[in-house]
């Protein structure tokens, strides 16, 4: 894998991570498992600017897992594969292009 691929591997698992910890968060502290009252259970000063975790974490949990998922397949890839794959990355990637660690060499 060439450096400019770890980069964007490590860049997209650390958003990953960062989901995977509000997600847990939220669902440390709701009453429920109905997703459909978990909006509450999300505290502000947590991470204002990522709500949307609080409203469904069973889907952002198992988005998450799918990008881990995908992330192994494009590791173990073979070089034609990696190479659709790494696009798939990029693009999921660019839901993050806002954040200061996002490079913009990685727009498709």
């Amino acid at each position: 894998m060439t450096s400019e691929a770890t980069a964007l591997v490590e860049f997209l698992l650390g958003r990953v991570e960062e989901d995977e910890r509000i997600a847990d968060h939220v669902a440390a502290v709701s009453p429920t498992a109905d997703i459909g009252f978990c909006v509450w259970a999300t505290q502000f000063a947590f991470d204002p600017e990522r709500m949307i975790v609080a409203i469904d974490y069973q889907r952002v949990r198992a988005e998450c897992a799918a990008k881990r998922r995908i992330v192994e397949a494009f590791r173990t890839a073979a070089p034609a594969t990696a190479e659709t794959l790494e696009v798939v990355l990029r693009e999921l990637t660019f839901a993050h292009a806002d954040h200061p660690d996002y490079r913009d060499e990685w727009r498709i």
